[in-house]
């Protein structure tokens, strides 16, 4: 008879030990998401004005970006460092130095895709910028 009650709390305990192993998940937030360090891998620019087309293609070559949490974003291209600042709309929006905005297309823990389009009356411009950690 001890056996058989033995094995019922045997199977209890080991269901409450598995149940309590399991890991919560963690949702981090845009913020969150986006600091550390990127590199760029591409950068592609499009613009039309006075109906003549120009376009440009940029591979990363190194260059980097690291998001800080004090609003800072610290970039090197190049040799050339440079300091912004950075605010977030929501999860959908950057803002570098309070004049460049970009879309969040894609925002994972090792992409980061920001896409931006300016018109003025038939002229435009376009980029797409690709970081990857």
């Amino acid at each position: 008879m001890k056996k058989i009650i033995k094995y019922p709390l045997l199977v209890i305990l080991l269901v409450f030990f598995f149940a309590a192993c399991k890991k919560k998940q963690v949702t981090l937030t845009t913020a969150e998401k986006i600091q550390g360090t990127w590199q760029l891998q591409i950068e592609i620019y499009h613009q039309y004005v006075g109906g003549v087309n120009y376009s440009d293609t940029t591979l990363g070559n190194g260059a980097t970006i690291e998001f800080r949490s004090d609003s800072k974003a610290y970039s090197d291209f190049q040799g050339q460092k440079d300091t912004s600042v950075y605010t977030l709309t929501g999860d959908t929006q950057i803002t570098l130095n309070g004049t460049d905005t970009y879309d969040i297309k894609t925002l994972t823990s090792n992409q980061f895709v920001l896409y931006s389009k300016q018109t003025q009356g038939a002229d435009y411009y376009e980029g797409t910028i690709t970081l990857i950690k």
